[in-house]
């Protein structure tokens, strides 16, 4: 698929929802699901056609020619841009990990296969769903997601605590020793220095440089799952792919600033 066709999927996963939470489930999350009350009601609007970020990785996805994609999903909040990716994947295990349990508008989405402590297994078509509740900051949580993972990952998208620390905490914990050989690592609203995640994505790159020195970092700007309704997020990549030509290619109008880093 193009990047047009991929969106064109993913706004028909998102119409199969009339609603990815109910206020009384909302107001029982004791962060709100990480959704501020004033883009609550935002949450379930029609979006259009401009590229979001589960778009542009569902995208690049294509390219790491993987015939069973593994996708780690951190901070996943009411699960509207997992289960996106849910719908768009076949035959791959994907895997959620949240500070909350499970969004229970969503579940009933997925078949429940088992339950073991913090490690909730669901169905969906040809794909597996392990759902992990944790805390980014915690390194018993990061025991579960590494016990059900079992080996490296091809895709993980970083959208959990919002500040440096919170990048830094999942990378050395757990990221930093679960990439693939070829891998797509995806952060989101990286725009405010003043919470340090430019800084920390940055650190990460330069880390990661020393041991894949092939390997491209970037910031790039796309539509968060809000869509249209607010502002373009600053968002960064880490990848083996040659990101330089993909995007030149077949995603032109996507502002991309790319890492060099200091000699």
């Amino acid at each position: 698929m193009n990047l047009q066709e991929v969106i064109k999927f993913n706004r028909g996963s998102l119409g199969r929802v009339d609603s990815f939470i109910t206020p009384e489930e909302y107001n029982k999350s004791p962060d709100n699901y990480g959704l501020p009350p004033s883009v609550f009601p935002l949450l379930n609007l029609p979006i259009d056609d401009s590229p979001t970020y589960i778009d542009l990785i569902l995208f690049l996805q294509s390219f790491l020619r993987s015939p069973s994609l593994k996708y780690l999903e951190i901070g996943v909040s009411v699960c509207k841009t997992f289960f996106q990716a849910v719908n768009f994947l076949t035959n791959s295990k994907l895997y959620a990990f949240d500070i909350n349990p499970i969004n229970p508008t969503i579940a009933p989405h997925f078949s429940l296969i088992d339950v073991d402590d913090s490690i909730s297994q669901y169905g969906c078509e040809s794909n597996l769903i392990f759902y992990v509740t944790g805390d980014v900051f915690k390194e018993s949580s990061w025991s579960p997601l590494k016990k059900v993972t079992e080996g490296p990952l091809d895709v993980i998208f970083s959208d959990a605590h919002h500040t440096g620390e919170g990048l830094l905490a999942e990378y050395n914990y757990y990221i930093k020793d679960a990439l693939a050989p070829n891998f797509i690592l995806y952060y989101d609203d990286l725009h405010n220095p003043a919470n340090g995640m430019p800084d920390a994505f940055k650190q990460i790159f330069a880390n990661l440089k020393t041991i894949r020195p092939n390997i491209t970092g970037a910031f790039l700007e796309a539509n968060g799952w809000l869509g249209h309704h607010e502002f373009r997020h600053l968002n960064g990549i880490i990848t083996s792919l040659d990101l330089r030509e993909v995007l030149s290619r077949d995603c032109p109008s996507i502002p991309v600033d790319y890492l060099e880093l200091q000699q």
